[in-house]
């Protein structure tokens, strides 16, 4: 298990001293929308209307309880968008804390923000070990077809620790390596870190 590993409770690491483990996504949830805020920023007013439905969706997410989640999902209720002032709406989500964190909450900036990263082409900073954790994550309950693929093959973060699946390794950037595990994209090509690739 890669390095990654040890900052999530359950995992196949040797056993040690756990008492820095932590369930609380906080920190690192802050820390990604802060760069979404930072991205949303600098887009152009059409760009910015393109991606606020996705924004919406992030924001009622992080502001929403499980029941009123589960509850929406049976509804089929979309959220609504908010406020013209996208980036000044991620940053009061930031102020929300202490509030804990789950790693699912992790994900759903993690994953929000490269999908907007992606649709508006512009480059966001997220660190190697939120995206490592999103990733295992996410491997372990990937559809049928990604899992399929993991048992084959072992996709290597070139800008990161970490790595999922099993097999012959194939390196790739690690927000890549994401948006594959989510169905966003094919399968990742196999880089060369030190040739660029990475769009995360």
């Amino acid at each position: 298990m890669s390095d990654v590993s040890r900052y999530l409770p359950l995992s196949q690491r040797p056993r040690r001293d756990e008492s820095g483990v932590t369930g609380d996504w906080s920190d690192r949830t802050a820390a990604v929308l802060t760069s979404l805020a930072g991205l949303v920023d600098g887009l152009a007013p059409d760009a910015r209307a393109a991606v606020q439905d996705d924004l919406a969706r992030l924001v009622w997410r992080l502001r929403s309880t499980r029941r009123q989640r589960a509850a929406a999902a049976i509804s089929r209720r979309s959220p609504r968008a908010m406020s013209d002032d996208l980036p000044g709406v991620l940053r009061s989500l930031t102020a929300d804390y202490p509030r804990r964190r789950p790693l699912g909450d992790l994900a759903a900036a993690v994953i929000t923000a490269l999908d907007i990263a992606e649709a508006t082409h512009t480059a966001i900073d997220i660190d190697p070990v939120s995206l490592g954790a999103v990733a295992v994550a996410r491997a372990l309950n990937a559809p049928l077809p990604i899992r399929a693929v993991l048992r084959d093959l072992t996709l290597v973060a070139g800008d990161g620790d970490w790595s999922v699946g099993r097999g012959p390794e194939s390196t790739a950037a690690g927000a890549t390596i994401v948006l594959f595990l989510y169905g966003r994209t094919g399968l990742p090509a196999s880089y060369d870190g030190e040739k660029g690739g990475d769009r995360g």
